[in-house]
């Protein structure tokens, strides 16, 4: 089930595992985006357009490090 916010969207599985993606990456099966679990230690990241494949582990102190980094470079530009 999926529910939308202004800022992103939540797809809760049917094991309670929420992923979370961008609401500017558009709906769809043909949007290029990538979906986040944020866990307390850990951060998981999956390709929208296939869920079932490979998955990425980020420890969150590196995720959020990630992400400063972005808003900073963003910042810049």
């Amino acid at each position: 089930m999926a529910r939308r916010s202004s800022a992103y969207v939540v797809e809760v599985e049917p094991s309670g595992i929420r992923w979370v993606k961008s609401s500017a990456s558009g709906q769809g099966d043909n949007t290029n985006c990538v979906e986040v679990v944020l866990g307390a230690d850990l951060v998981v990241m999956r390709d929208s357009k296939d869920r079932p494949g490979p998955r990425l582990n980020f420890p969150a102190a590196g995720w959020t490090a990630f992400l400063v980094n972005v808003r900073a470079d963003a910042a810049i530009c």
